[in-house]
């Protein structure tokens, strides 16, 4: 797909390649390239060694893009798993959902060329009223000013761990203890990203089985899942951030 580079006149194509093996935190994963395409040539402009992934969790994978979308926009899903567990998740009748829609940029950082993941916008439309505490389905936004590590817990003692660090501009989401992680030995993990700046808000997605976590300005996304065996209803914050809790759906 050919998209606009923010702040600049230029445009640039972007080609995405899902891969198994071989993604950042093993397994499945969603990578991409930027470049020129003549339409029959695509020339990346990067080093070969330069990796490039849209989401740095471990269960974005088998991504789709939409064109023809309201304002220009492209928009693209991924199936929510791994093919580590794909067929031993503790799950019935499914084997995991799709991720939200997020629109798709680029962007330019120290030489380089990115692409932007960001919610689509319509997903505000879900918002509920604003809540106290988490719930199965919901929406965190955090204003962040520095160093912080967010944590979601439940009464069983499980609990996920997301934490920004600013000075090495790096997220992390760590689900060693978020619940059942019995079923695979590839499941618990934590996983970090790269972070291209400094993230200044986060928007973060909780479903039932499934944390989707974005920098709001579209330079860092992270998928993963989770299985507590209740939900997490406490949010614990440390850290420069102030949070808001939102209700999801009608």
């Amino acid at each position: 797909m050919e998209r606009p580079v923010s702040g600049t006149n230029q445009r640039k194509w972007l080609l995405i390649c899902n891969i198994n093996p071989g993604g950042p935190a093993g397994g499945s994963a969603t990578q991409y390239f930027v470049g020129q395409f003549d339409g029959h040539k695509f020339t990346c402009e990067s080093k070969p060694e330069t990796k490039k992934w849209l989401d740095y969790g471990k269960d974005h994978y088998a991504t789709v893009t939409f064109n023809d979308a309201p304002e220009g926009r492209h928009v693209a899903l991924a199936w929510m798993s791994n093919w580590q567990y794909g067929n031993q998740v503790p799950t019935m009748q499914y084997r995991s959902a799709n991720s939200v829609p997020r629109d798709l940029g680029l962007y330019e950082y120290q030489g380089e060329t990115y692409a932007s993941v960001s919610p689509s916008k319509e997903l505000l439309g879900l918002r509920g009223k604003k809540i106290s505490h988490p719930t199965s389905v919901c929406e965190i936004t955090a204003k962040v000013k520095g160093n912080c590590v967010l944590t979601l817990k439940n009464g069983k003692g499980e609990y996920v761990q997301l934490a920004y660090d600013a000075k090495n501009r790096t997220f992390s989401m760590d689900r060693r203890k978020s619940g059942d992680t019995s079923f695979s030995e590839a499941f618990p993990t934590k996983t970090t990203a790269p972070v291209n700046g400094r993230i200044s808000q986060l928007r973060i997605f909780i479903d039932h089985s499934s944390i989707e976590a974005f920098d709001a300005d579209g330079k860092m996304a992270m998928t993963n899942l989770v299985f507590p065996t209740v939900p997490y209803d406490k949010l614990v914050v440390k850290g420069k951030a102030t949070t808001r809790i939102f209700s999801l759906g009608k």
